[in-house]
């Protein structure tokens, strides 16, 4: 027992003296001559993108509007950017500005009185650098589709009915708020009065 104590411990020095391999880099070693820049998007440069991209989209939102008051399957798109930063040559920022939203057909009903959800997400691509303190498309906008599959479509309708139900219901609640509010506030008044 005493002999494997020794042993063990003889195992456990040499491990710690020698390194596996001779050729491993060592965790102190860095180059920090081109170090990462940070990837988040300051305030002042995002409101700024915003402004940018305010303009551009209006056409694109029209464009689904005008779909969808023809019958034509149209894409729901939220107003809100995710903005995916990144650094390219020269540390130069480019920016990826994704506005994406669910497409309904209009023709079919569904939870909602968007129409049915066909269960494709689309994404359109906005692409700017930022050179010189003004942001600069870089590429074209350019579509990205998702499509969730007959299983994803029904979750999604489920989702939607569920979501329209959760809003009628606080809708039912607040209208039942504001009688109460306003009948004790007559009641109040009321008291008031006689109290006088």
């Amino acid at each position: 027992m005493k002999s494997l104590k020794i042993f063990s411990a003889a195992a456990l020095a040499a491990a710690l003296l020698f390194p596996l391999s001779l050729d491993a880099p060592r965790a102190y070693a860095m180059n920090l001559q081109h170090a990462r820049a940070q990837k988040d998007l300051s305030p002042a440069l995002q409101k700024s993108l915003e402004d940018k991209l305010s303009d551009v989209v209006a056409p694109y939102f029209d464009e689904q509007d005008q779909k969808k008051a023809k019958g034509q399957q149209y894409i729901d798109l939220q107003q809100k950017f995710e903005y995916l930063p990144n650094y390219g040559l020269h540390n130069h920022l480019v920016v990826s500005c994704k506005l994406g939203g669910v497409e309904y057909d209009p023709t079919k009903p569904g939870p909602t009185a968007k129409g049915l959800a066909t269960g494709k997400l689309k994404y359109l691509v906005f692409t700017y650098a930022l050179e010189g303190g003004q942001w600069v498309s870089v590429a074209k906008p350019k579509w990205e589709s998702q499509d969730l599959g007959l299983a994803g479509a029904k979750q999604l309708n489920e989702n939607l009915a569920r979501g329209e139900k959760r809003k009628a219901a606080k809708e039912k609640a607040a209208q039942t708020r504001a009688a109460a509010a306003a009948a004790a506030a007559a009641a109040q008044k009321a008291a008031d009065r006689s109290g006088q």
